[in-house]
């Protein structure tokens, strides 16, 4: 015999008495006060997920002749803790009718799974605002709204849920933008400073010249623009005549201009002092025109040999010619040299009045031979010296005059009229009486050394007494006469010089006199022979 009790809740607190019944195997029985519940466990397919519990409780029915109960159906419900593999199926059987109880487990704690978006906290949840806006401080998947979660939430301006740096949003969700230190697409730097001075720009470009910023340590200047003529060039630096560019005042690359060395031949020139060679022909420099055109190109010009075209573009080639640069202000052409004894130019030379050379090849000026040079026939200018070398101290002296017009030396000789100044011929230059007497002294004499007192002195060109039949003359230098005028003239001195000496006219027209000297003084019967030169300048 058993006694089954159901509780109130399930049945309603039924009593089932039974008799009779014993426990059958696969089947568990429990007393509990006066009776006994049967319970068996039959495990089915495994399955994941809710466990659910099947009771059958067998009650005696009334009349039975075996004293079966009668069964009333019974369902338990319950939670089994933990997760459970399958199906557990518990029953109770009876003698009598048999009845069936479902239960199913919410969870593997006996609690509800968590929802999220049902406004409530639940389980791993974060946050659970109840919402699906994306953009507050609770997002998708009820996780608290963070930078790099994908969505722009409150406090950031940009979210791309990715750990890349350099790209349109930064990793701590702001914008990409320069100056925030992080090197983006497009910038070639970034310092996250306004110094414009460094390496980096405010606007995320690298320093450079042009930009219009003086990188410190590296530029001197930055006027952000191309011109190379003004105080700031492409370089960033000022103009200089070593930065091999076309800059400042310069007439070409590095060269002409107030600052820099002349330019050589062929280079850029706007005026003649741009060029080496001191000659500037449409825009460019050309073989000089002359010594003194050097030497306004080159202060600094040594003495020497140099290239000169006298006639610039025209058809005459260049030639050499020896340029004194040191001497009464220097840029003069050396046109006539003459030899300390038994010269050849004598007043009535015809090379005064002839284009030739003579000793060409000799062209220095401390040769002893004689010498008539290029220059001399074709190179023009506006003054003339003379030289003539001390017999002591070897040393030249010279003097010099401007010229009426430019003009080469052979025109000179050949065009001034060979006479006196009362015919209104040969040409004077004035200066005083103590600078006249230089024509001595520079040679070693003084008029202690004429052949007479004079009281008549005259300086110049192709000077010739044409009153009387005197013979003293010279081609260019000093004259002297006892008288007050030309008349009757004594003595001469300088370049192709002669003198009179007999009372008689015994001399032809035109001849030279015995007492005469290509470059000394004629003082009467006495002859003073020197080496000397005549320049153009």
């Amino acid at each position: 015999m058993r006694l089954q009790i159901c509780t109130a809740a399930a049945w309603g607190m039924c009593l089932l008495v039974a008799c009779g019944d014993s426990a059958t195997p696969g089947t568990s029985a429990t007393e509990t006060g006066t009776g006994t519940t049967s319970v068996e466990t039959t495990t089915g397919t495994p399955t994941t997920g809710t466990p659910t519990t099947t009771g059958t409780t067998t009650q005696p029915t009334e009349g039975s002749a075996s004293g079966t109960a009668t069964s009333l159906p019974t369902t338990t419900e319950g939670t089994t803790e933990g997760p459970t593999t399958g199906t557990t199926t518990t029953e109770g059987t009876t003698t009598g009718t048999t009845g069936t109880t479902e239960a199913e487990t919410m969870g593997t704690t006996g609690e509800p799974e968590p929802v999220c978006g049902n406004g409530q906290v639940e389980g791993t949840e974060q946050c659970d605002d109840g919402n699906d806006d994306n953009t507050d401080t609770c997002v998708e998947g009820c996780l608290s709204a963070s930078c790099g979660d994908g969505f722009v939430g409150p406090g950031e301006a940009c979210d791309d849920g990715n750990e890349v740096d350099d790209d349109a949003c930064n990793n701590d969700c702001a914008p990409a933008s320069c100056g925030d230190g992080v090197l983006q697409m497009g910038e070639a730097c970034d310092d996250a400073n306004t110094i414009e001075t460094d390496d980096c720009l405010s606007t995320c470009a690298a320093a450079s010249c042009g930009d219009g910023f003086v990188h410190e340590g590296v530029e001197t200047c930055d006027d952000a623009n191309a011109d190379e003529t003004d105080e700031c060039t492409t370089q960033c630096a000022a103009p200089s005549c070593n930065d091999g560019i076309q800059s400042g005042g310069e007439s070409d690359v590095d060269c002409g201009g107030p600052e820099c060395p002349p330019c050589e031949l062929a280079e850029g020139c706007t005026l003649p002092t741009d060029c080496e060679s001191g000659s500037c022909d449409g825009g460019q420099c050309v073989v000089s025109a002359s010594c003194k055109a050097i030497k306004q190109a080159q202060p600094n010009a040594a003495d020497g040999l140099y290239d000169i075209d006298a006639d610039g573009a025209g058809p005459q080639a260049p030639f050499k010619v020896w340029c004194d640069m040191t001497t009464d202000g220097g840029g003069w052409a050396l046109a006539i040299r003459f030899a300390p004894s038994q010269g050849i130019f004598d007043f009535y030379s015809p090379h005064w009045t002839m284009v030739s050379v003579v000793n060409e090849a000799l062209n220095s000026p401390t040769d002893t031979t004689d010498g008539k040079f290029k220059a001399y026939n074709v190179l023009p200018g506006g003054e003339i010296r003379g030289c003539m070398q001390h017999p002591v101290t070897k040393a030249y002296g010279c003097k010099f005059y401007p010229l009426p017009a430019t003009t080469t030396l052979l025109d000179l000789f050949t065009n001034t009229p060979v006479g006196s100044d009362i015919a209104m011929k040969g040409l004077y230059f004035q200066e005083d009486q103590a600078d006249m007497v230089k024509w001595l002294t520079i040679q070693g004499r003084t008029l202690a050394d004429a052949s007479i007192a004079p009281n008549y002195m005259a300086v110049g060109i192709n000077i010739d007494d044409d009153q009387s039949c005197y013979d003293a003359r010279v081609r260019f230098g000093l004259v002297l006469n006892n008288e007050v005028n030309i008349s009757t003239l004594n003595d001469a001195a300088g370049f192709g010089a002669q003198s009179h000496y007999t009372v008689g006219c015994d001399v032809a027209p035109g001849v030279d006199a015995p007492w005469r000297t290509p470059c000394g003084f004629a003082g009467g019967p006495n002859i003073y022979n020197t080496a000397g030169h005549i320049w153009i300048r």
